[in-house]
């Protein structure tokens, strides 16, 4: 859901507290491409009127989450105190880190652990090396369900109707010249993931830029996130990265799912 139309919904929803969504809309309306913003920009973005957007970005700014330098705003060191929350209420991102410290120290690659936020996933722990510095397995970062490896993983081991019901929000968006651009790819590519157990995304969310992902059951058999890694297509072949990482990552995934209750 975009900004705007998140801002519209709430308009429509009375039970919902719209100056707290308004106030996060604006915070999420800051991004990789829109770093630094004007109030114009900010209430293009949001769909409030400048009065509006004015008022919660100088709220924002009292409170430290936002900087105003002239006519541009931007946001603070203070927005990852939000992030820093998330994360430490999430069990599985402490118990992961010995589990992703092994697959790296195994196989020489980064790796990260994957959740699923709505049609995204996010990545919640990480062990990097100085190999692959950059780029990074960064916490926090979020990439499309549909293209990134550990998001076709995840949706690949759904129930079927769960995953149908999620296939039926997503817009398919490529991301480079090499991704898939129709549904009916995007599920043959899932169900293959079904068949061998793992994922390969082979530059589609970045031209040179190879990441594998496996999955992580709970002792339910749900799955409930993912391992991922990544390298550079014109330094480590597929069939490398397979052999190297692969085995490793599924036989660490299976510890780590026992752990989880």
């Amino acid at each position: 859901m975009t900004v705007q139309n998140s801002t519209e919904e709430i308009k429509k929803n009375r039970g919902l507290v719209g100056s707290l969504a308004h106030g996060l809309n604006v915070l999420m309306a800051f991004d990789k491409d829109h770093a630094q913003m004007t109030l114009s920009v900010v209430s293009e973005r949001t769909g409030m009127d400048r009065a509006s957007a004015r008022r919660y970005l100088l709220t924002l700014c009292h409170l430290g989450f936002v900087t105003q330098s002239g006519r541009l705003f931007r946001l603070t060191s203070k927005v990852m105190d939000l992030g820093y929350s998330f994360l430490s209420s999430i069990p599985l991102a402490q118990k992961a880190q010995p589990y992703l410290n092994m697959i790296r120290d195994q196989t020489g690659f980064p790796v990260a652990l994957g959740i699923r936020d709505e049609l995204d996933i996010v990545h919640v722990a990480s062990a990097n090396t100085d190999e692959f510095a950059s780029p990074a397995l960064t916490i926090g970062r979020r990439f499309p369900l549909a293209y990134a490896s550990a998001g076709r993983c995840i949706l690949a081991f759904l129930p079927s109707e769960e995953r149908d019901a999620i296939l039926k929000r997503i817009r398919l968006a490529p991301m480079s010249e090499y991704s898939i651009t129709t549904m009916t790819g995007l599920r043959a590519n899932l169900k293959d993931t079904q068949k061998t157990g793992f994922a390969l995304v082979d530059q589609e969310m970045q031209v040179g830029i190879r990441s594998l992902a496996v999955p992580v059951f709970d002792h339910n058999a749900n799955v409930v996130a993912s391992f991922n890694t990544f390298t550079f297509s014109s330094i480590v072949p597929e069939d490398v990265l397979i052999e190297r990482a692969l085995p490793a990552m599924l036989d660490v995934a299976t510890e780590f799912g026992k752990t989880i209750i």
